[in-house]
C-alpha cells in the first residue's frame, strides 16, 4: 500500500475544525437562556435608567441610576456636606471575558456639560462603603455606586467608565462614555 500524502493546508483545516470544540470551558456566550435578576427598588429619588450601556475592554458598564444635586452625604458611621453638589451614579459592571479584570474606582470621570471632568469623591466613596477597587472575575457581574462632588450647578452629561487592560496589553484601553439623563 503506496504512503498517503498530506497536504499542509488540508492538515491546517481539520485542526481548525476539530480544535476549537475541544478547547471551549464554558461555552460560546451564544446561549438564548437567559437569568431571571430581580427587580431592585430605585432609592432616594434616583432616576432609574435604561438602555445606558458602553464597554471598554472586557468589562461591560450599564448605567442603572442616576441622581445629582445632593448636598450631603450619609452613612452608617459618618456624613458630610458636598464642597459643591454629589452625583450618584449606580453602576452594572459585567466581566465579558476569560480573566479577572480589575475595576479602579479612581479611573472614572463625571464629565459635565461645559466639558469638563471630575473624578470619584474619596470622602463620599467611603462614607458609602463603595469599593475603592474591585476584582470583577471571569463572567462575573456586580453593581455599585460611583459618587461624585462637582461645582454647584454643574449639570452631569455623560459618565466615563474605564476598564482594565486585557491580558497581554501594553496600555489602557478606550473608556466608555456613557450619556446620563
Amino acid at each position: 500500500m503506496p504512503p498517503i500524502k498530506r497536504s499542509g493546508a488540508a492538515l491546517a483545516l481539520v485542526l481548525a475544525a476539530v480544535l476549537p470544540a475541544g478547547c471551549s470551558g464554558s461555552g460560546d456566550g451564544r446561549s438564548a437562556a437567559t437569568y431571571a435578576i430581580p427587580a431592585e427598588k430605585v432609592r432616594e429619588s434616583e432616576a432609574a435608567t435604561t438602555g445606558r450601556t458602553g464597554r471598554s475592554a472586557d468589562m461591560e458598564f450599564t448605567v442603572i441610576g442616576f441622581r445629582e444635586r445632593m448636598t450631603e452625604v450619609m452613612g452608617t458611621h459618618a456624613a458630610m456636606g458636598a464642597h459643591g453638589a454629589f452625583a450618584r451614579v449606580r453602576l452594572l459592571a459585567v466581566n465579558t471575558g476569560r480573566d479577572i479584570q480589575v475595576f479602579d474606582t479612581w479611573k472614572q470621570r463625571l464629565v459635565t456639560t461645559d466639558g469638563r471632568s471630575y473624578g470619584p469623591d474619596v470622602n463620599a466613596t467611603m462614607i458609602k462603603r463603595q469599593p475603592e477597587r474591585l476584582s470583577v472575575g471571569a463572567s462575573m457581574r456586580c453593581e455599585f455606586d460611583l459618587w461624585f462632588d462637582v461645582p454647584r450647578g454643574s449639570k452631569a452629561k455623560a459618565v466615563r467608565l474605564q476598564g482594565s487592560p486585557p491580558v497581554g496589553a501594553v496600555s489602557d484601553p478606550a473608556p466608555a462614555e456613557i450619556p446620563l439623563p
